[in-house]
């Protein structure tokens, strides 16, 4: 199959230059999730979390070497990193050669194809340590006033709405267990909808059951000065 969004519900392998790359069924999920988390991780990220534990400038030489490399280069000369790139292509491609395949002309379509195919974003972060942390902060409070979501929830969710079993969604993939959740809140959305709409005198915004969705859609996290400031002033005053 071509690299074709609108084809990745099929689950086919996708063909490519360097090989198939396949999508990661649910059953296969736990054993890679922890390198899917590396894999997801920019530069400006990993630059972030070395920069976070250098609290007695240990690392300052090593950070500096990290802001003058590529991504590339960086995934291929952390050993930790490159461990994780290894099993995830590995994987990915069926071939324990496939790693030397790629170079800084490559990388990034690769990288990204087996992202997006396993449903894995890019987070961004600010290069401002300082906002970043402020960011963090607003997203662990948003993250409490939420309604918590785990991934046994959104597996037995789909179980329990389609009648299929716990063995039916592990040969799901990835793809397909988001595409099929997210499906699944349009439609009860758009049912709870058209009941009110049946006894509500205001008008109501029925949106369709079959709208597309879009799980590559990014998160606007950027933070204004003035929303850092009311944000360092929160902080100060917890």
């Amino acid at each position: 199959m071509k690299n074709m969004r609108e084809f990745y519900i099929l689950g086919l392998p996708i063909e490519t230059d360097i090989g198939e790359c396949s999508f990661l069924l649910v059953k296969e999920y736990p054993d890679y999730f922890m390198d899917l988390q590396v894999l997801s991780l920019s530069k400006t990220q990993i630059i972030y979390k070395y920069s976070e534990i250098n609290k007695d400038g240990s690392l300052n030489e090593l950070i500096n070497e990290l802001n003058n490399s590529s991504l590339f280069e960086i995934a291929m000369g952390i050993p930790d990193i490159t461990h994780a790139y290894i099993r995830m292509f590995n994987k990915s491609f069926n071939s324990r050669e496939v790693i030397n395949s790629l170079n800084e002309k490559n990388f990034n379509y690769y990288r990204k194809l087996i992202m997006e195919i396993n449903c894995m974003k890019e987070e961004e972060v600010n290069p401002n340590p300082e906002i970043q942390r402020a960011i963090e902060r607003s997203k662990r409070v948003k993250a409490r006033e939420s309604e918590k979501l785990e991934f046994a929830d959104i597996i037995s969710s789909v179980v329990g709405y389609n009648g299929l079993s716990y063995m039916d969604i592990n040969e799901f993939t990835i793809y397909q267990l988001y595409m099929t959740y997210y499906r699944i809140s349009y439609i009860k959305n758009y049912d709870t909808s058209t009941l009110f709409a049946t006894v509500s005198a205001d008008k109501i915004n029925i949106e369709s059951w079959s709208k597309h969705i879009n799980l590559f859609e990014d998160d606007k996290n950027a933070m204004s000065y003035g929303e850092f400031k009311k944000s360092i002033a929160s902080a100060v005053s917890e």
